[in-house]
Formats: structure tokens, C-alpha cells, sequence
């Protein structure tokens, strides 16, 4: 399935109804089931309110849902971080991720995604979109052994019905982003699969100046990947563009990650605001109708299949 993420319409602002709701108009224009990614956020909305609501649209508009991050946040600047060596931050981080998954069992999602964690203790962000700043700092190693022992408690909360996921991060070490690197992944648990960001791979390749590096990290996660994020840039940036608005031969990394197995589900991940985009953008730029999703080549660039 293509799908797209509520962060098209920025982490403010509107609630999550209302972002489904726009998003669910976009998928009936391009004449698609809807497949839509509740992403990061803040949540305005009474819980038992927003299920009902959310279960509405799945009946009524056939919504298949899936969940990023997490919107059920103990305060407004909190960020999620699973590797902390804060043991309040650290518990809080997973508590959220587990408030997701009971969230997750509600409106029927199978997938949830979140992001691995950063070698510090505390984080911050100055603007929406910006970059998020780490406080505090830990070593790697640290960071990875908190990381994969909260992993390893959300992945018995979990269970076997919900399949839980975590992003490839930019390389950015001075940020301190876990999990941007083959190697990295050596380290998760059984069981705990990916949501590969093809707007992330692009930026590390061209960061780290290795032009095999899309290649063997798509060679090393590939029977793991749940879910890609579909996003464009240039390679200077995090840009988080629709498709075509950007240098990434995006056709070509699905091909790779699907050779020898099905397409994984396909979430659009760009943002409206940044870019001054229109909803009409999303549905002619990215949301072209995959009409037999195991190829690869249905994929679209502004408005044509090719």
C-alpha cells in the first residue's frame, strides 16, 4: 500500500482528527484506500473521543491505520528518547511507546515505528522541523545498551500481534542519532523490524562520501523493513520534500528493497508547511495509484507512472 503521514500537516496546530480527515479527502481524490500514518505530534483530542472517531473512519472510509512516534507525550517539550541514561526520561520514553501500542490494539494498527534513540540524556528543538538538539551527552555504547534493553521491554509488551519498527537516522554525531549506520543494526533485537527512511539513507550516503552505503544498509535490513518513509532532498539536507522536488532515484531504492520480496508498505513523509505545499501537491507529486503493489515500477514521478 502508499500511504501518507499526518506530519504533512506539521506536529501542531490541528488535531489528529482533523488531519486524518484531511488526508483520508486526498486518498478518495487520487482514488486510493486510504493507508495513513499517525505521526509525531501533539494530541488535543480526549483519548476515548479520538478512537471512536479514528474506528469511524476505518468502517466508513476503509482507513488502514499505522503509527509513528507517539502523540501521547507527558509534556509539550518532551522527546522521546529510549537510549537515555535518565532513568525518568528513559521510563517515560517507554511508557509512551506503550501508551502506542494499547493505542495501536484500539483502532486496529499492526504497525508502529519510532525512533531508536540519541547518545544523550535530555532533548530539545527551537522550531518546528528543526533539527532536534541533544543535552547531556553519553557515550555510544551506553546509549546502545539502554536502547536495546528498552526495546526488549517494548517488544514483550507488544506481543506477537503488533510489529514494532524503528527509522534509520541521519548520520549526524554531532546531534548524537543512534542507528544511522550498517553496523548499527547488527545490534537490534530479534523480532524488532525497520521503517527504512529513504530521505535519511540519501543524506548519510552523501555525508559519509560512500556511494555503496544505500546498497549495503538496504543489503543488511532489507528481510527486516515493515515500512519505508518516502521523502526527497538534495543530499545537504533533511528536506523532507514530496517526491520529484528532490535528487533521490527513489524508484530505484524500492527496486532494491524489494528484490526478493514484496514492496513494503510506502508512507509519504513530507512536509506541507515547510515547502509551501498544496494538498493537490501531495496527491499529483506522490500519491499516484499503485494498482499492483509488488512492482515497484508503478511508482510515480509528478503525475505519470513510469
Amino acid at each position: 500500500m502508499i500511504g501518507a503521514s499526518t506530519s504533512f500537516y506539521g506536529y501542531y496546530g490541528e488535531t489528529v482528527e482533523e488531519k486524518v480527515k484531511k488526508l483520508i479527502n486526498i486518498f478518495k481524490g487520487a482514488n486510493i484506500q486510504p493507508y495513513i500514518q499517525i505521526g509525531a505530534g501533539k494530541n488535543n483530542s480526549e483519548y476515548n473521543k479520538l478512537v471512536k472517531k479514528l474506528n469511524e473512519y476505518s468502517k466508513n472510509d476503509q482507513v488502514v491505520f499505522t503509527i509513528h512516534q507517539s502523540i501521547w507525550l507527558p509534556s509539550d517539550d518532551f522527546y522521546i528518547n529510549i537510549a537515555s541514561s535518565d532513568k525518568q526520561i528513559k521510563e517515560s520514553s517507554i511508557n509512551c511507546i506503550k501508551k502506542n501500542i494499547d493505542f495501536a490494539r484500539d483502532i486496529n494498527a499492526k504497525n508502529i515505528s519510532f525512533h531508536g534513540g540519541y547518545a544523550t540524556d535530555k532533548l530539545s528543538q527551537i522550531h518546528e522541523f528543526a533539527p532536534l538538539d541533544s543535552h547531556n551527552s553519553i557515550t555510544y555504547e551506553k546509549a546502545y545498551n539502554n536502547s536495546i534493553n528498552s526495546l526488549e521491554i517494548l517488544k514483550d509488551y507488544a506481543g506477537k500481534e503488533t510489529k514494532l519498527s524503528i527509522e534509520n537516522f541521519n548520520h549526524r554525531p554531532e546531534r548524537r542519532y543512534l542507528y544511522s549506520q550498517v553496523k548499527d543494526f547488527k545490534k537490534l533485537p530479534k523480532d524488532i523490524g525497520v521503517i527504512l527512511n529513504i530521505g535519511h539513507l540519501y543524506y548519510t550516503e552523501k555525508k559519509l562520501k560512500i556511494n555503496s552505503y544505500t546498497d549495503e544498509m538496504i543489503d543488511s535490513v532489507r528481510d527486516r523493513i515493515h515500512e519505508m518513509h518516502i521523502n526527497d532532498n538534495d543530499g545537504t539536507e533533511d528536506l523532507h520534500k514530496l517526491v520529484g522536488k528532490g535528487d533521490i532515484p527513489i524508484r530505484d531504492i524500492i527496486k532494491k528493497v524489494s528484490k526478493g520480496r514484496d514492496m513494503p508498505h510506502l508512507i509519504i513523509e513530507a512536509h506541507k508547511s515547510r515547502h509551501e505545499y498544496s494538498d493537490n501537491d501531495l496527491i499529483e507529486l506522490s500519491l499516484i495509484h499503485i494498482s499492483e503493489p509488488t512492482r515497484p515500477e508503478r511508482i510515480g514521478y509528478g503525475g505519470v507512472c513510469v
